[in-house]
């Protein structure tokens, strides 16, 4: 026997004959499969149609695959999505609630000024809640910046109307009809304001 012939009988003892196959009970892309994934296809010869079987099953894997984890992201996509409509739906209610708090004193005070006709205590309550109000709303980050003497910025004032004033300098906010709010440095509301003229030359 030929060197030749000996290597061909010994690729062949090493490839699973289809009796095998069989016996085992696998299918023939599973066996193969199986047999690459042994021996690494190092020495091992393969029909055509095993070896479009054993590709077969590796795509069908993989597509399983791909298919499982696409679902899983979609969930994932849907549940977050839920939870940020949930948490923006319920982000002011810490503040809410303690708007209804002044509401109830409002209307408590509405309540005394009916019954008592006691303008001095009654603009007291009131400015009580004034305060208590400013208090609430700064610790969400709301403030209020002044505008007056400073010179004219776009970016925080409205100018609504023009001032003559000869002892301020041209483009000076001479007056404030509206106050302009922050909310965590952001402008929420521009000054309504009243500018200097400018100097005719």
């Amino acid at each position: 026997m030929s060197k030749a012939d000996k290597e061909r009988k010994q690729r062949e003892s090493q490839t699973p004959s289809d009796t095998e196959i069989e016996a085992t009970g696998e299918s023939e892309s599973a066996a193969v499969e199986k047999q690459i994934d042994i021996n690494g296809c190092a020495g091992a010869v393969f029909s055509p149609e095993q070896q479009i079987a054993a590709l077969t099953g590796q795509l069908d894997k993989a597509r399983d695959e791909y298919l499982r984890l696409a679902a899983e992201f979609d969930n994932y996509k849907k549940r977050t999505t839920r939870d940020y409509i949930n948490l923006v739906k319920t982000a002011n209610e810490g503040l809410i609630a303690e708007l209804l708090e002044l509401l109830d004193n409002f209307e408590r005070a509405f309540k005394s000024r009916e019954e008592n006709h006691d303008a001095e205590a009654y603009h007291k309550g009131v400015s009580m809640l004034y305060d208590k109000l400013l208090d609430v709303l700064s610790r969400e980050g709301l403030k209020r910046f002044n505008s007056v003497g400073h010179i004219f910025d776009p970016r925080l004032h409205e100018a609504v109307m023009q001032v003559d004033d000869d002892g301020a300098e041209p483009d000076t906010v001479a007056a404030e009809l509206q106050a302009g709010y922050t909310l965590n440095d952001k402008v929420i509301r521009h000054a309504r304001v009243g500018v200097v003229k400018g100097k005719e030359s």
